[in-house]
């Protein structure tokens, strides 16, 4: 078997920032050369470990891990809505494996994702149902927060189950981050205004809240908020960009011991560069699932401070390599 793994950021402003800029063209030819991999691997499967903004999971029962056993995107700020290609009899023994192996993942028959899932299958992989997919949820957004050691035993399990799959070709693939502080736009239950609570906590099971009129502020929010970050008079770690954390944290996932990670605090991390880092926990999960399958690190293809999307965004690459 061969494996491949790959992780970007994503971000909605990707389809509509106040402006191009070089920072930007540089992270949209990033993912083209990403996509261009993906595509020549033809992965029979895909491994995805994705987050959530309120989508699709929500806090009146928050998983630390998530397995869908089915899938489809909402027409969200920045995602692509459709069906996931997931193959129901392979994520099901996913679950059994991962339980077997100590991480007691929850389990979706009808998971909902959004754009934390679907924006990077439809720019990276060409699309949500170009290929298989087994859909692994990453809680990342709200406090308690999954301490970062869970996400590397995540992703050891998962290489120990992908090692065992009859495939020849399995794609890796983590999204989020890197640094950014979308705490305005998706906040914890206790900032969230009295309007917008019951939806962040109950979703689709209420009805004060519809999850369209959430889809509609978070676009109006969104496209206020593209024309504040292209003010040069705000520098980038008031927007909560912050290029050296991002390259201190690149620089372990590529070069380092992944269990340095396991050192780190979600609380202080957050509080120092914003909650959006904690989206970071799928790009480690999916790097220690690569060196866990293949004794492989990825590369770093692009990192660098994209104000007109809000994030500092990364991408790595590791080109296939074979099981150890």
């Amino acid at each position: 078997m061969k494996v491949m793994m790959a992780c970007a950021s994503h971000s909605p402003l990707l389809y509509f920032p106040a402006r191009e800029s070089d920072a930007l063209i540089g992270a949209r030819k990033a993912m083209a050369e990403i996509r261009e991999q993906i595509a020549g691997f033809d992965p029979q499967l895909i491994v995805m470990f994705g987050c959530d903004h309120y989508g699709g999971h929500q806090m009146y029962s928050m998983p630390s891990f998530c397995v869908g056993l089915a899938a489809h995107a909402l027409a969200d700020v920045g995602g692509t809505p459709g069906k996931l290609n997931v193959p129901a009899d392979l994520a099901a023994n996913a679950v059994r494996a991962l339980r077997d192996d100590g991480v007691d993942v929850a389990v979706s028959y009808d998971m909902v994702v959004d754009h934390g899932f679907s924006q990077a299958l439809h720019e990276l992989a060409g699309g949500l149902a170009q290929y298989p997919v087994l859909p692994v949820f990453v809680s990342c957004l709200h406090p308690p927060f999954v301490p970062f050691s869970r996400a590397r035993v995540l992703g050891m399990a998962v290489a120990h189950y992908i090692a065992g799959l009859d495939l020849e070709r399995v794609l890796i693939l983590g999204t989020g981050g890197l640094s950014h502080d979308p705490a305005f736009l998706f906040p914890t239950l206790d900032a969230v205004s009295h309007e917008w609570k019951p939806y962040i906590l109950s979703g689709s099971r209420q009805s004060e809240v519809s999850q369209q009129s959430w889809i509609d502020y978070e676009v109006a929010a969104h496209k206020q908020g593209a024309r504040v970050l292209v003010d040069e008079n705000i520098p980038l770690p008031a927007l909560g960009i912050h290029e050296d954390w991002d390259g201190t944290f690149l620089d372990v996932l590529t070069r380092g011991a992944l269990s340095a990670f396991d050192t780190w605090s979600p609380e202080a991390l957050v509080a120092a560069r914003g909650i959006g880092t904690m989206e970071v926990l799928t790009w480690i999960a999916a790097t220690q699932a690569m060196e866990t399958a293949t004794a492989t690190r990825p590369h770093i293809v692009y990192q660098r401070g994209v104000r007109e999307v809000g994030v500092g965004f990364g991408a790595v690459l590791a080109r296939q390599a074979s099981l150890k």
